[in-house]
């Protein structure tokens, strides 16, 4: 019945609205249409500045992301550099707006604020309809500031150094770190950033200046005598061989390679008589140079318990510890680059290794307090790049076993350890192809951080720049 009643009152309405508009035409025809005109053009105008207006929004938000963008760039490539500032910050802002055609009427300025850099833009933008009510163009005026003043920042890098990692290899992880340290850090800071490097292989050498350390146990070096080296010789020998070195294919550190050797061949002459010969020996000494092994399983997984079980100092007969020193945290820039700068490629790969101590660097306890207490307004991050899969794995305190499954598992334990403590956690594979270590890196990335599958030298440099760009990021207030 409601329905009924509904549809009749709008029959009825329409039909009477009908007969009136009739009557208009017919009693009033030409000032109902004077009317109607005066009507349309407010109405035309109204709906062309809408249109206007919704097209210089559209063209604002571009804009301000352009702008971001141009001031970020400038703050992490010039920002003590006002002409250089405002070269980069054009060209970023011309190629994200490019495409909407707005960039040779728009105007760029850069300009340097405490701790940072602001980039105003402003276009004059054209109006389709409301030019006919005399309005022909909309200011569109934005600005954008970078005050890098923000959060502070302590970054470990942990990097793979291992033998697989020689040649251009090594040279290109130089260049691309040293590029990330560049962007994000001045050449001494006020400690707003600070900076680590762990480079790692089978194990990590922490420096022999820390060998003191809470929750560092390093044994006395030591000596032990040796009896006399006897073996037989052959003085009278008249044995001649010419020899050549042979290549024959190996594998070093999971990577198929060429390896060489002496042969000797064309051998003429005898040896004559053996003589029995003794030779005194010097003692047998052993000496740390730096590297430290893992404690116990499951301590080798977590970083806490040093009063219980401190990090094991490997005493060794030669000098087998390969992989460059570590450098602590620090605001001097000028460290973190000599550190890279003096890495190279030997040895075989253990993640775990890297993993730890990148972690410890980070934190305010045992073995090494160089690391601030967590804090709102403090962001740890830990940056870890490797070419290829665990190759080694721990036999307690050494790592001279060969299972990459307990590799592996440890690996995962690590992370996940990291991750639970609040470390923005960033990821490189480069040229990996183990599914297995890219399925850990990628599951290892977190609280924020991003995994970079890295398949050539360019995409491990944009990796290592795409990281800085967002540290940058976080470091901005405005």
């Amino acid at each position: 019945m409601i329905g009924d009643n509904w549809l009749m009152n709008r029959f009825l309405f329409f039909n009477r609205a009908d007969k009136f508009i009739k009557f208009l035409k017919s009693e009033n025809e030409g000032a109902f249409a004077v009317i109607l005109a005066l009507m349309i053009i407010p109405l035309m105008a109204l709906a062309g500045a809408i249109i206007d207006y919704s097209n210089a929004s559209a063209i604002r938000a571009e804009m301000q992301v352009a702008t971001d963008s141009a001031a970020l760039a400038a703050a992490r490539e010039a920002k003590d550099d006002l002409a250089k500032m405002q070269t980069i910050a054009k060209d970023v802002y011309d190629n994200n707006l490019v495409r909407l055609g707005v960039v040779e009427n728009s105007t760029i300025v850069a300009s340097q604020i405490e701790n940072g850099v602001r980039v105003d833009a402003s276009y004059p933008m054209p109006t389709i309809f409301l030019k006919f009510i005399g309005i022909n163009k909309l200011d569109i005026n934005i600005f954008s500031e970078i005050d890098i003043s923000g959060s502070n920042l302590e970054v470990a890098l942990v990097l793979d150094t291992t033998y697989s990692m020689r040649g251009s290899k090594i040279a290109n992880l130089k260049n691309a770190a040293k590029n990330m340290v560049d962007i994000i850090m001045e050449e001494e800071t006020d400690g707003t950033v600070k900076i680590g490097l762990v480079p790692f292989s089978r194990y990590v050498n922490i420096g022999m200046s820390n060998r003191n350390e809470p929750g560092i146990e390093v044994p006395d070096d030591y000596e032990v005598s040796r009896p006399d080296y006897c073996r037989n010789t052959y003085p009278n020998s008249t044995r001649k061989c010419d020899r050549r070195r042979e290549n024959y294919p190996c594998v070093i550190d999971g990577v198929a390679t060429t390896c060489s050797r002496w042969v000797y061949y064309n051998c003429t002459g005898s040896l004559g008589e053996p003589v029995w010969t003794c030779t005194p020996r010097s003692p047998q000494k052993y000496r740390w140079y730096g590297c430290v092994g893992s404690r116990d399983y499951p301590r080798n997984t977590t970083d806490d318990g040093y009063n219980l079980e401190k990090v094991p100092g490997l005493l060794m007969r030669w000098n087998n510890c390969k992989s460059n020193p570590l450098t602590r945290l620090t605001n001097v820039k000028s460290e973190i680059v000599a550190g890279i700068n003096a890495m190279s490629a030997r040895d075989y790969t253990y993640v775990p290794a890297g993993l730890i101590w990148g972690w410890r660097l980070l934190t305010d306890k045992y073995p090494f307090a160089d690391a601030a207490p967590k804090d709102d307004n403090l962001t740890k991050v830990l940056v870890v790049m490797t070419d290829g899969a665990n190759t080694i794995s721990p036999t307690y305190p050494e790592h001279n076993g060969n299972n990459a499954n307990i590799a592996n598992n440890i690996t995962e334990e690590i992370c996940q350890n990291i991750n639970d403590d609040g470390i923005v956690t960033y990821t490189i594979a480069f040229e990996v192809t183990d599914s297995a270590i890219k399925s850990l890196l990628q599951n290892c990335a977190g609280n924020g951080g991003s995994y970079f599958d890295a398949s050539d030298s360019a995409e491990l440099a944009v990796a290592f720049e795409d990281i800085a760009d967002e540290l940058l990021k976080l470091r901005v207030s405005k």
